[in-house]
């Protein structure tokens, strides 16, 4: 039975009582004096005997006192009611995320593992409930993000001495911590990224609702366990490991749920689950089946359905045209696949999209910001195939510009040198530090060539064309423009 405990252990700890005040029923169940280790935390399991459980404590004092408890651990249960067709198997994948662990279940309850279970009767799930109040850590936020933390953790609030202790909404800052129960919500205009202690970063797009529901990855444990369940959005993990220690990172779905080994990867839930893979490996498995999806390869899940084959990703977009500055009316162009049906883009701080600013969905081959404040972003773009699967990524580093409408437009004066053109800014404005200088072979500009120059304002350009349109503009700094002026070309 130690034996039995300590492999329940691994997969079953939780940093509070409270998951859920309602559905769990916290029992202590006493036993042998002997102690097994199970954590390198210094996390000591009651190793115990199959009887009647006795109540410990209310999950209530166990959450407030989590922060100052001893460096131990009790086993407390919960009950399933067993369903029609229920077998333990079942049960298992059901309630712990893998049918593998039906044997250890039925040893639990002191079933044979090919035991009928009784439609009514009830099972009764292990749960490790660690001692030392563990989280991970907000790294950046923007826009509305809620949490909801369950009343019990209530008294780990960043500040206790807040009014807000009690309250079991919050909204969310940089640096706040979260705790195993917490769950996070993203408005339409939100973004948050959180990191774990092992360098685990997961970034959760608008419109997104997920929990943490386990976690124990301090360092001197032998495994990372983590696992988030998501009820709808997006979410991207990039999942890291320190040396030596194993991962056990899962994202679950009310339907599916996708284990992960040292990777990165999008989840996106609805009544429909995608997942993509873009490093590592990820074993998706719904209705007792799995699939393994390496990396460039993805899978969908219908919910009641088995995961689908996997498929390949879309390769990178390939940038055609990236502005030297953008300013309203400039767009930034790629190379369109013939088989992607939209494009996601996303402007952020980072080239990594941890510090996600904003989100656009594209269904041409080109991107123009508008509402972007002046400065130096990156943009990450992927491309969507007809499955709804995200491909890999490009990053383009970007900088926005705003117009400043009170510096007058300057014109240009093309002339052909042999296979030179000159472009000469006319009556250059005093107060320009200097001026971007753009020529084409089409007054459409769908692909110009871009040069900043000096105060003098002109540039020599040699390029394999016949004739040359050219059109400036004034900078008063590389962030602050004028508008474009007219086009002039080089038989004028």
């Amino acid at each position: 039975m130690c034996q039995l405990l300590c492999e329940l252990a691994h997969r079953f700890r939780v940093g509070y009582a409270a998951d859920s005040a309602n559905s769990r029923n916290p029992e202590h169940i006493p036993g042998l004096n002997k102690r097994l280790p199970l954590l390198k935390a210094a996390l000591l399991l009651t190793a115990c005997t199959i009887g009647s459980p006795v109540l410990a404590q209310s999950t209530t004092e166990s959450a407030a006192n989590a922060a100052t408890a001893p460096v131990t651990a009790n086993i407390i249960t919960r009950e399933v009611v067993v369903a029609a067709g229920d077998t333990l198997a079942a049960i298992s994948a059901r309630e712990l995320g893998r049918a593998g662990f039906a044997a250890q279940l039925a040893e639990f309850n002191e079933l044979a593992i090919d035991t009928p279970l009784t439609p009514g009767s009830t099972i009764r799930i292990p749960i490790l409930v660690a001692a030392e109040a563990e989280s991970a850590q907000v790294v950046f936020v923007k826009g509305t993000v809620i949490i909801t933390r369950p009343s019990a953790a209530a008294a780990l609030t960043p500040d206790p001495s807040d009014d807000a202790q009690d309250a079991t909404v919050f909204d969310l800052e940089r640096d706040f911590d979260i705790y195993p129960g917490d769950t996070i919500l993203t408005n339409s205009d939100g973004y948050v990224s959180i990191e774990f202690s092992s360098g685990s970063v997961i970034n959760l797009q608008p419109d997104t609702e997920a929990t943490l529901s386990l976690l124990a990855c301090l360092p001197e444990n032998a495994d990372c366990i983590i696992e988030i369940k998501t009820y709808k959005g997006k979410i991207t993990s990039d999942v890291n490991k320190r040396d030596e220690q194993e991962v056990d990172f899962r994202i679950n779905t009310p339907y599916a749920s996708a284990a992960v080994r040292g990777t990165v990867f999008d989840v996106e839930a609805s009544d429909t689950l995608r997942v993509g893979v873009t490093e590592g490996v990820v074993d998706l498995s719904a209705q007792q089946q799995g699939v393994d999806l390496n990396s460039g390869f993805g899978s969908v899940v219908v919910e009641g359905q088995a995961p689908a084959p996997p498929v390949p990703l879309l390769p990178a977009p390939v940038f055609k045209r990236v502005p030297t500055r953008m300013a309203p009316g400039d767009a930034i162009v790629w190379w369109p696949f013939a088989d992607a049906s939209a494009y996601i883009a996303r402007l952020a701080n980072d080239e990594a999209g941890v510090e996600t600013l904003n989100s656009y969905d594209v269904s041409t081959d080109q991107l123009e910001l508008s509402a972007v404040g002046a400065g130096d972003y990156y943009l990450l773009l992927r491309a969507v195939d007809t499955n709804g699967l995200r491909g890999f990524t490009s990053s383009t580093r970007i900088t926005v510009a705003d117009i400043d409408s009170s510096l007058a437009p300057v014109e240009t004066l093309t002339t052909r040198q042999g296979q030179e053109f000159l472009v000469q800014v006319q009556n250059p404005p005093a107060n320009a530090t200097g001026f971007e200088i753009q020529i084409a072979n089409n007054l459409e500009f769908d692909d110009p060539l871009s040069v900043d120059v000096n105060a003098t304002g002109s540039a020599v350009f040699r390029v394999n064309d016949d004739q040359v349109f050219s059109r400036a503009r004034a900078l008063l700094d590389p962030y602050t423009v004028s508008a474009f002026g007219d086009i002039s070309g080089s038989d004028d």
